[in-house]
């Protein structure tokens, strides 16, 4: 109960301070999609627009339409590099072709850390100076820290996996504020994985490693500490079920 209650004012802080960076008025942006050599690109996923209500993608011309308050959005579809761009009234956004390369297999005598259970994939070699917590688990998830201990502060990667844990996708509120982003996709069979991170104005770094229901996440890390975490999350591994 300690652990979901925990969990719940978590969420109701993010609630809270997303909220606080969209843009005071909603804007109506108009955009194209297009490749590199300027023909539509159909179907991609037009991600972080803080409407709950609906996704948004592009038609048959490369074009999408909406209204938002998000500062800024990421563009997305597989077999093209993601593109984030700052929201404005007219966008053309163009996204290259690249390939997605499946994302690496845990090899069959290593040994690495994860969530057991919950449909969880990832798995980690342990790093120096990186400490693990046990596993809480709660009705429908299962979640562990990954930590680094100072003086004053405890600085942690953030794992959890379950059918309802989330879309696999960065958190708004780090994708909104960042001043630097950059982002990868991968295959794991039919599914696509996305690692996405970023810098914020402030210097510290966030990254997101997630597929659906499962995200490996660490935010407001400065430079030497998601250096360290880096090392973790370079090495991940997926298991093949």
């Amino acid at each position: 109960m300690k652990f979901a209650l925990l969990l719940f004012l978590a969420a109701s802080l993010q609630a809270q301070s997303w909220k606080d960076l969209l843009l005071p008025h909603s804007q109506h942006v108009r955009g194209v999609v297009v490749d590199q050599d300027g023909a539509p690109v159909t179907d991609a996923r037009v991600d972080h627009t803080s409407d709950r209500r609906k996704a948004h993608q592009t038609d048959s011309q490369g074009r999408f339409e909406l209204d938002t308050q998000a500062p800024a959005l990421v563009i997305r579809k597989p077999g093209f590099e993601s593109v984030w761009v700052k929201t404005g009234p007219e966008l053309r956004v163009t996204l290259r072709k690249t390939a997605t390369p499946e994302f690496r297999s845990c090899a069959a005598n290593g040994k690495y850390v994860g969530i057991e259970g919950w449909g969880a994939v990832f798995r980690f070699p342990m790093i120096e100076r990186v400490k693990v917590s046990d596993q809480g688990n709660d009705i429908d998830y299962g979640a562990r820290n990954y930590y680094i201990k100072a003086k004053k502060v405890t600085a942690r990667i953030r794992h959890g996996s379950g059918p309802m844990w989330g879309l696999g996708t960065p958190l708004d509120t780090d994708v909104w504020r960042s001043i630097k982003y950059e982002e990868t996709a991968y295959t794991n069979g039919r599914e696509i994985m996305i690692d996405a991170r970023g810098q914020l104005p402030d210097g510290t770094r966030w990254r997101n490693l997630g597929r659906f229901g499962e995200t490996v996440s660490y935010s407001g890390a400065d430079k030497t500490t998601a250096k360290i975490f880096d090392q973790m999350l370079d090495g991940a591994c997926v298991v093949r079920h």
